[in-house]
């Protein structure tokens, strides 16, 4: 079972690292002086993390005792690791004055030197590539678990902070017996994953739009009216790379159906014809005529509609 990270120094760790680390007792058993200089070396950051008021902010007063506790876990009698203590004090005070404290840094860790630098020469840093690895992907995972959650759980958050940097120092000690009391838990970084929102929809395409070109009667030239409404289908084409206009000429119920047929036919034709002049290629515009169907007003036969006599010019 993972314990709790607040908890770093349960009573059976004090117990346990009595009988485990007494080879790092015996150079201060033989030398009780220099063993009274050891314990000054964290005394005044100690003392200030000691003496801080309660903070109100919920997740700096978790890591601010969190990291006093480590420090007091590494400044034991028993233990006189002074260094890491001063490190977790220094980063206690910090948060306890409400000072953003960075999740820990693998690399910092990860100088190799000689530690204690009073007892004889064990080194501090990572054992092997893979290990500085795994600490350099458990802090990306971390903090980002942290900053999506700081907020609906800042003492669950806090505590695994502190628990990081505990882990951290005990794999750069090789210490690996005392990393199950840090209480890193890597299952808990999940970050949920936000829900993204649908790509905007593309914008509709504009609507279909027919141009209307009339005629007078039982005529096919175009007027300088219909001349406008062409020049505006031509630059509208051209703007959208249309690639097929369609035209199509009809004709009122005036007059014989086969003569407003060919009527109609020429109509198209003339619309053609100067889509043409606008710049439009010809291969592009189909043209057709149909008579006197399809009216765009219903009449009688032999009516004159002006409305019926027209082009219809669509895009395709």
């Amino acid at each position: 079972m993972v314990r709790n990270a607040t908890a770093v120094l349960p009573p059976n760790l004090y117990e346990w690292g009595k009988s485990m680390k007494l080879h790092r007792l015996i150079p201060c058993l033989t030398a009780v002086l220099l063993a009274a200089g050891c314990s000054g070396i964290a005394e005044p950051m100690r003392t200030d993390s000691h003496n801080l008021r309660p903070h109100s902010d919920v997740f700096q007063q978790t890591l601010a005792d969190g990291y006093r506790k480590l420090g007091q876990f590494e400044d034991s009698t028993w233990h006189w690791d002074y260094i890491p203590a001063q490190i977790f004090y220094e980063k206690s005070v910090m948060a306890g004055n409400g000072q953003p404290v960075p999740v820990g840094d693998p690399i910092e860790w990860n100088v190799r030197r000689s530690h204690p630098p009073m007892f004889g020469h064990y080194v501090v840093g990572f054992s092997s590539k893979r290990t500085l690895d795994t600490a350099l992907d458990y802090r990306a995972r971390l903090s980002a678990w942290i900053a999506a959650n700081k907020a609906r759980d800042p003492v669950t958050t806090a505590q695994q902070q502190v628990a990081f940097e505990c882990w951290l120092e005990q794999m750069a000690e090789d210490d690996y017996e005392e990393v199950q009391f840090c209480g890193l838990n890597p299952a808990l970084w999940v970050v949920a994953q936000q829900t993204q929102a649908p790509p905007p929809a593309p914008a509709p395409a504009p609507a279909a739009r027919t141009y209307l070109v009339f005629f007078d009667f039982d005529r096919s030239d175009i007027t300088p009216e219909a001349a406008a409404i062409i020049r505006q289908a031509a630059d509208d084409a051209k703007r959208q790379n249309v690639r097929l206009i369609v035209a199509t000429g009809h004709a009122d119920r005036s007059g014989p159906t086969d003569y407003n047929q060919r009527l109609s036919e020429r109509r198209a034709a003339s619309v053609r014809a100067a889509l043409v002049r606008e710049g439009i290629p010809a291969n592009t515009i189909q043209t057709s005529g149909r008579g006197e169907n399809d009216n765009l007003v219903a009449t009688a036969d032999g009516v004159r509609e002006p409305r019926n006599r027209r082009v219809e010019i669509a895009f395709r």
